[in-house]
């Protein structure tokens, strides 16, 4: 077949555009060396200070397949190259100009309008397929994605379990900050709240499967529309300029969530605290009694500061020159709000830990690791003038704190009346591929069958130097994609050899640092059948510890737990 000519021949511009060989090798070869240049400056520095096994090619050699699977080691190694040096100061770099002269954040955090942050799967969260329709099969999903359990299916399972113990399940799904602020994303939405289309009928299908829901997202959008200030100073000739500042504050009206954070402000937590105390008084009146011997009060109050976890979450290299610290006013309340044995178990993720947990923030600048007595925990105490037996874990709302309970014997399980289960909606309403980008894990629990402990009873300030092979390990937690400054995860060691202290045990179960202030820490990099010297001491001991993301994939089911102060490699 004939060509035929081109019909604009005469238009056709005929200049050539040519390289010669010579600058096409100089060319390639300088983009080459910019790209190898930075990783190659970084795994000489490594080398020279003894730290072949933090660098990408050590870590990419040292793989073996007793370990892990290839798949999830290379997911590994990658996930490191992120944390590099030249990569985080790049990335660093970009975010500040993009946040500075676009206003755009990133992967994580949405940035609204008049400084208000939001995280990226909250988003998700009201759109999508969420919590009802299944999501269609395509090739180019993981295959693994297929085995993953969703919300729906999990959550009366669970509640029938803890039925069949005699105990009462109210689940409190908690709203999201889009839900209540939507204006600040679409400047025309007039909706006093949203969710997800199908949120409604999910939360029914639950209450028909025997799942009491309280949805507090009605409540909290009502708290928006509240003044925060209902007193005020009359002016006189002596303090005019006061009593003007006072009337100015009868014009704030309460916020329901942080800007710069995901977690709810203070006033949006107290009246969660009082909706479900109220709903429990009504619905359960039978399971709390008030102590009369021992008063649940407040203690103490004053103003505390914090960044957010969203400003975190962008990454910037000088976060403190683009963003002030957010203020709350936090209501200490006495220590008397725990208590192991109380018929009422509250399970709860972040949302339940802020304003207690410092490492969320707003925390004592002089004493950083001490705990803050103002969350929800400690507010839902005050209200229902009861001790609560809290199992609140950042970042493990869905299943990890089931897990927690379901290790217990079952003559503690079955001595309880009622389990709140206070959980952010985005966990309940995310498909599963979007909740499994976000680290949201759904798993039914097994309870514990043994009426009492086989742990042995130890002494409380023991302390254990052990000489062991680690067999199991629990995977890592992403370090960029979380938004909370530290993680841990479980170990099990065969015990080979104990060099000080006392221990009839053949293994142990360990409790170990992930990341500690966003920084990976030497026990993440702990390899299956590598042996190990180890300080321990009871996990008991870390009171101010017991709220951090823990991961938990282990097989050992109700053993004595110990924290890893000290892991030292032995050749």
């Amino acid at each position: 077949m004939s060509q035929k000519p081109h019909p604009y021949s005469e238009e056709v511009n005929p200049t050539v555009f040519a390289i010669g060989g010579g600058v096409s090798w100089l060319v390639a070869t300088v983009f080459m060396l910019l790209m190898a240049l930075p990783p190659l400056l970084e795994h000489i520095e490594k080398i020279r200070h003894g730290l072949w096994s933090e660098t990408p090619a050590g870590r990419l050699l040292s793989w073996s397949p007793v370990q892990s699977p290839l798949l999830d080691h290379l997911h590994s190694v990658e996930k490191g190259m992120d944390r590099s040096g030249y990569c985080v100061a790049l990335r660093q770099e970009v975010q500040e100009k993009l946040v500075v002269w676009a206003g755009e954040g990133n992967r994580k955090v949405v940035m609204g309008f008049e400084g208000m942050f939001f995280y990226h799967p909250d988003l998700k969260a009201l759109t999508g397929y969420g919590p009802l329709k299944p999501e269609p099969y395509s090739v180019m999903k993981d295959p693994e994605q297929g085995k993953l359990a969703a919300a729906r299916d999990v959550i009366p399972v669970f509640a029938a379990q803890l039925k069949e113990r005699g105990i009462d399940l109210l689940l409190v799904p908690v709203p999201l900050k889009p839900m209540i602020y939507s204006e600040y994303l679409n400047a025309r939405e007039t909706r006093e709240w949203i969710t997800h289309p199908d949120a409604p009928a999910f939360y029914e299908s639950l209450r028909k499967q025997g799942v009491d829901v309280l949805d507090l997202t009605p409540a909290l959008s009502k708290l928006r529309g509240e003044r925060k200030h209902i007193y005020y100073l009359e002016a006189n000739s002596e303090n005019r300029e006061i009593a003007k500042k006072s009337e100015e504050a009868l014009k704030l009206k309460k916020e329901v969530f942080l800007y710069q954070d995901t977690h709810w402000s203070v006033d949006g937590m107290s009246e969660a605290a009082e909706q479900v105390a109220a709903y429990v008084k009504k619905n359960y009146p039978k399971h709390f009694s008030v102590n009369n011997e021992r008063v649940i009060r407040a203690v103490d109050g004053e103003f505390r500061s914090s960044t957010g976890d969203l400003v975190k979450l962008l990454d910037l290299k000088t976060p403190s020159a683009l963003f002030g610290d957010e203020e709350q006013f936090v209501k200490m309340i006495s220590q008397d709000t725990e208590n192991k044995h109380s018929p009422i178990v509250l399970l709860g993720d972040s949302f339940v830990n802020v304003y207690d947990d410092p490492s969320l923030g707003f925390e004592n600048l002089k004493k950083p690791e001490e705990r803050i007595h103002a969350g929800f925990a400690q507010h839902l105490s005050l209200q229902l003038q009861q001790p609560l037996d809290l199992i609140a874990m950042n970042g493990k709302g869905s299943t990890g704190v089931r897990q927690e309970l379901a290790k217990r014997p079952d003559s503690d399980i079955r001595s309880k009346k009622l389990v709140i289960w206070v959980i952010a909606a985005r966990d309940l309403l995310l498909s599963k591929s979007a909740a499994r980008e976000a680290n949201i894990e759904w798993g039914n629990v097994t309870f514990n069958v043994k009426q009492n402990s086989d742990a042995p009873v130890v002494e409380i300030n023991q302390t254990l130097v052990i000489e062991g092979k680690l067999t199991e390990k629990s995977k890592n937690q992403e370090l960029n994609g979380t938004p909370y400054r530290d993680a841990l995860h479980t170990a099990v060691y065969d015990v080979e050899k104990v060099t000080s202290g006392a221990l009839d045990a053949k293994q142990v179960l360990a409790v170990q640092w992930t990341f500690k202030d966003k920084q990976m820490q030497p026990s993440a990099n702990a390899a299956v059948g590598q042996r190990y010297r180890l300080t321990l001491v009871p996990w008991e001991t870390k009171k101010d510890m017991q709220t951090i993301n823990l991961q938990d994939d282990t097989t050992l089911f109700g053993e004595q737990r110990w924290f890893v102060e000290k892991l030292e490699e032995l050749k």
